[in-house]
């Protein structure tokens, strides 16, 4: 009796093994066996590099170099920033990196270089890194919708759960990667314009003459404030100063006459 009574435990036991199988093999989704899909780059990895680069430049005819600097930009290319007053001018220009070299060159042949710097940043290993759980992200997706044919409704909800989680993630990715193949695509150069009259081809007498002639400019705009203040306070002047005068003279003749009226009494 015992026998037959273990015997039907054994068979009972094995037999809800056997449905749990039959479920569609559900537990593949654990975090465990997701984490075993890695995937390496073969070889060296494409290099993913992006270029900013700073420079400034004197020039003697402001307006004919922004026209000039406009003309070496082709038509794929783009200003992010610009900013011209009567002395200077600024941009931010968006050049295809496959020709920043070229413009680098046109720009030092077109204008007197003050100052310049080019730096690159790789982002080859993140670049790599990225692309490398995008792929690993597809795959879990095509696990789980085979394995999403053959599940239960309880194990439905739980795979459309992963789904949106895996897909949220995977169009972060890939936004990532847009923005990283757009600044590797295009290299950022910041220009700045001095515009001055003293052109030559030491950076030093350039700076030492701007200088100069900045700070007679200065001087000239602040004779130019004191001659404007002068120009508004005159009608004031004009106007109430005979006014002033006016009530100045009767009361200081007023007091005269009261004094002696004062004196004369005593």
């Amino acid at each position: 009796m015992k026998k037959l009574f273990l015997l039907l435990i054994v068979i009972t036991f094995i037999s809800f093994l056997s449905a749990c199988s039959a479920e569609g093999g559900f537990d593949d989704l654990g975090p465990d066996d997701q984490d075993q899909i890695i995937l390496t780059s073969n070889g060296v990895p494409e290099r993913k590099i992006i270029y900013t680069v700073n420079s400034t430049f004197d020039v003697n005819n402001l307006n004919q170099s922004v026209t000039t600097l406009k003309g070496l930009v082709e038509n794929d290319e783009w200003f992010d920033y610009e900013n011209i007053s009567s002395t200077g001018a600024s941009f931010k220009v968006r050049i295809k990196t496959e020709r920043l070299d070229n413009f680098i060159e046109d720009l030092n042949v077109n204008f007197q270089v003050r100052s310049f710097n080019k730096q690159g940043r790789d982002v080859s290993l993140e670049y790599q890194n990225k692309t490398n759980r995008i792929t690993s992200l597809n795959l879990q997706i095509a696990r789980l919708h085979e394995l999403y044919e053959d599940a239960t409704f309880s194990n439905m909800l739980t795979i459309n759960q992963q789904l949106s989680d895996l897909e949220v993630e995977l169009m972060a990715l890939e936004g990532e990667l847009s923005v990283f193949d757009s600044l590797v695509d295009y290299s950022e150069v910041n220009i700045t314009f001095y515009g001055s009259v003293v052109i030559t081809r030491s950076p030093f007498f350039n700076r030492l003459g701007n200088g100069f002639v900045n700070g007679t400019k200065a001087v000239l705009v602040v004779l130019d404030g004191l001659f404007i203040v002068v120009a508004n306070v005159i009608p004031f002047i004009l106007v109430f100063g005979p006014v002033g005068y006016g009530i100045y003279y009767f009361r200081k003749r007023y007091v005269i006459k009261k004094k002696s009226k004062k004196e004369q009494g005593e």
